[in-house]
């Protein structure tokens, strides 16, 4: 009897070690596909970057969160992370980027700083390939038509990547020769003459874009440091603001969000 208990008892273990070792197998497989689902929605239907500069100011803030269309332009290399070098180019491309997108793109190679080259960057597209781009007092003009600037008002910004404050007049900008509507830019009235705001005419190269922020004196885009962005290093176009936290707060600060999420910017169409 005792023995018929003690078997009973090994057997029932067994059974046991058997339904965990399935179990964790089972649990290991949907996680597999959890994860693989998950990393090609990223890699080429949709992304979120976080916002880490004021380049973008007032369209975008310092702490916000872009979810990116990555399919809008067809893929390349950098459509995935780390951008491995299996091809080159980009394959759908249907060569559709319009004046007045605002696009996510890597940082262009640059052998004198190669760590730039893992750097994501958000600008807003002001020229085509083959394109005439001049920038006269902050006036930009597309093959000698101008832009037109409304003042709005006067804004001050704390930028707190760089700790300070700004004080900035803001224009109602409307891009030649461009169906996007009309948008917000800032400018510093001290920074009026500066040469980023008086940049010579020059002619957009085949498959590059000319890009600027629109925080116009506190960008370095294709007018000072970047210069013209190549097609294959675009990732996508951004659509909307699917979070948003101020104050320089860190994603694993989680103690400190609630005080400081933007709940007026979550899901706010980015013009």
């Amino acid at each position: 009897m005792e023995s018929s208990t003690v078997e009973k008892v090994e057997e029932k273990k067994k059974c046991d070690r058997i339904d965990k070792k399935k179990k964790f197998k089972e649990d290991m497989r949907f996680i597999v596909i959890f994860v693989s689902f998950f990393s090609l929605f990223r890699f080429f239907v949709f992304d979120w970057y976080i916002v880490p500069s004021s380049s973008m100011v007032p369209t975008l803030l310092i702490g916000d969160m872009p979810f990116v269309e990555k399919f809008a332009y067809g893929f390349s290399k950098h459509s995935i992370w780390f951008s491995p070098n299996l091809f080159s180019g980009r394959v759908m491309f249907r060569d559709n980027v319009k004046r007045g997108e605002i696009i996510v793109f890597k940082h262009p190679q640059d052998s004198r700083n190669p760590e730039n080259n893992d750097i994501n960057l958000i600008k807003r597209v002001i020229a085509l390939p083959g394109d005439r781009v001049a920038v006269e007092n902050g006036v930009i003009k597309v093959n000698g038509v101008s832009a037109s600037l409304i003042f709005q008002k006067k804004m001050v910004y704390h930028d707190t990547h760089i700790h300070n404050y700004n004080e900035l007049n803001l224009y109602e900008e409307k891009l030649p020769l461009s169906d996007a509507p009309p948008h917000i830019v800032a400018y510093i009235d001290e920074m009026k003459f500066s040469s980023p705001n008086n940049f010579p005419e020059v002619t957009v190269p085949p498959g590059h874009y000319f890009v600027m922020g629109d925080n116009r004196d506190c960008s370095k885009d294709s007018r000072c440091g970047l210069g013209f962005i190549p097609a294959e290093n675009l990732m996508g176009r951004a659509w909307f603001v699917v979070y948003s936290i101020a104050n320089g707060v860190k994603l694993w600060e989680f103690w400190l969000w609630l005080q400081n999420i933007r709940y007026d910017r979550i899901l706010k169409r980015i013009i």
